[in-house]
């Protein structure tokens, strides 16, 4: 087993459960070390590339991995428990390691409830980045593992040697995607997003409302070939490529697949709302990229922009049956769920944001753990909308009770789940207080609207400022968000640092 760790990425694997005892590390790979127990430092030896672990070292790492899933211990009196599964990169700076954790519950006949577990692949810190590049690959594989492994301990937990093939095997297959990865293992992730649609469809105008430019939306004339910008954001290098929509130039990118859709991380497909006479040619382009990305094996996310829905139509019964229409349309083309659509205009710059904040945030791993805590966080507090935002104003997490809609005034037959549908009309109002906010030295602010409170609360995390959006009924609420505040720090900045990259 140590022979064949030492041929891979790999520095240790780690299975951990919630018994009767605690948290524990079940099966620790390569086995433990016997250890002066005072030191809380692993044995590193860098000759035979492998890294041994204590039992203190694996039971630190088990209570972090365990407490990010069970939180004060309130999950687990839910009853849908198997529900709760998820993915997350996981720093651990004292041992130079970066983890990606599957966290589940496990189902065992010796106890009424299953178990709250963590399985971790952790590797070498200076190269997470291929945990990133290769999420999608390793989530298949580590799923079915984990589903094997429980099956082996329905009846009673295995000894680690009863187990040790199930566990070669999983090295053996991650040692397949380490001989072919997505990309070159690297210490920085890289990230492609694509902005694609027809010609005049809004894909340079939304990029440039991203980007604070509005001068340049004035006079703005059709992009010609592919422009590639890069930005560097939350860690990571993310390019940027805005595809000219005109016939000859989607035929180019069809046709040179490989170069301009490959590998890509995000694509953001724009139609004009108010262009129905062009729906079915948007369609069918739609359709051929969709095929290639299907013949690359890519399973990436798709964000539909309806762009240049201004306030002045979008009320109107001919935009509402477009949008109506195209709907239709893009359903059929996404029979495994319900398409993430999002109507924009330059004139409200909220638009923009909330729909490049869901791309954005497709790119986590760890997105929904940090939504599971700030859920948590929120309940402990009884607020009823709250929103953690980078300096940028981008949502990178959200959550929300049916109170919030009350507030907001939403009728009932519009409840929409996406917090920033049921929000967007304030939410103009709450970036414009946000934009002011931010620029403010002061860490925290109060601001009074009609019947609500919204109260902002900057926080930050290593060395970047971020900021916390509360919706609340009444002021007094913000001691008992500050009472709780660090509890929550705590518990999500490991997961906030490592939010992209």
């Amino acid at each position: 087993m140590e022979e064949l760790i030492k041929s891979s990425i790999i520095k240790s694997i780690v299975f951990s459960i919630y018994g009767e005892l605690g948290p524990q590390a079940l099966y620790i790979w390569p086995e433990i070390i016997k250890k002066d127990t005072n030191s809380s430092n692993s044995s590193f030896n860098i000759e035979e590339n492998i890294v041994y672990l204590t039992n203190r070292d694996a039971t630190q790492i088990a209570i972090k991995n365990l407490s990010l899933l069970i939180g004060d211990g309130s999950i687990l009196e839910k009853s849908n428990l198997d529900e709760y599964r998820y993915f997350g990169i996981i720093p651990f700076p004292d041992y130079n390691l970066t983890s990606l954790t599957f966290f589940h519950f496990t189902n065992v006949n010796y106890s009424e409830k299953p178990l709250p577990s963590a399985c971790s692949i952790l590797i070498d810190e200076s190269k997470r980045s291929f945990l990133y590049n290769n999420i999608e690959r390793f989530k298949e594989l580590i799923v079915d593992f984990c589903t094997t492994l429980d099956k082996e301990n329905a009846k009673e937990l295995k000894s680690q040697k009863e187990l040790e093939s199930l566990f070669k095997n999983l090295i053996n297959e991650i040692i397949l995607i380490e001989k072919e990865p997505t990309t070159p293992i690297s210490a920085h992730r890289k990230l492609k997003i694509i902005m694609a649609g027809l010609d005049d469809s809004g894909k340079t105008s939304f990029l440039l409302s991203v980007d604070r430019k509005y001068s340049k939306l004035i006079g703005l004339k059709p992009t010609r070939g592919a422009k590639v910008n890069s930005i560097e954001a939350l860690g990571a290098t993310i390019f940027i490529w805005d595809l000219g929509g005109q016939l000859g130039l989607r035929k180019k990118y069809l046709n040179k697949a490989q170069l301009y859709l490959y590998e890509a991380d995000l694509l953001f497909y724009f139609i004009d709302i108010r262009n129905k006479a062009r729906f079915k040619e948007s369609i069918e382009y739609l359709t051929k990229i969709k095929n290639v990305l299907d013949g690359f094996e890519q399973s990436t996310p798709i964000i539909f922009i309806f762009s240049k829905g201004d306030p002045d139509i979008i009320d109107s019964k001919e935009i509402k049956n477009n949008i109506k229409l195209i709907t239709t349309e893009l359903e059929k083309l996404t029979p495994n769920g319900k398409p993430e659509i999002y109507n924009t205009t330059i004139f409200q710059l909220f638009s923009i944001l909330r729909a490049f904040s869901s791309g954005i945030a497709k790119l986590s791993p760890n997105r929904d753990l940090i939504e599971l805590n700030l859920s948590r966080f929120s309940e402990q507090t009884q607020t009823f909308l709250t929103l953690l935002l980078s300096m940028d104003g981008l949502v990178l997490a959200d959550h929300y009770t049916t109170e919030a809609l009350k507030l907001t005034k939403v009728p009932k037959s519009e409840e929409i789940l996406n917090i920033f549908e049921i929000t967007a009309p304030q939410f103009a109002m709450l970036f414009k207080i946000f934009s002011k906010y931010r620029a403010v030295k002061k860490d925290e602010a109060i601001f009074k609207v009609a019947k609500s409170v919204i109260f902002f609360k900057r926080i930050r995390i290593s060395e970047t400022d971020m900021f916390l959006l509360f919706l609340l009924d009444d002021e007094k609420k913000k001691d008992q968000i500050n009472e709780n505040l660090s509890s929550f720090l705590n518990q999500t900045q490991d997961l906030l640092l490592r939010y992209i990259s």
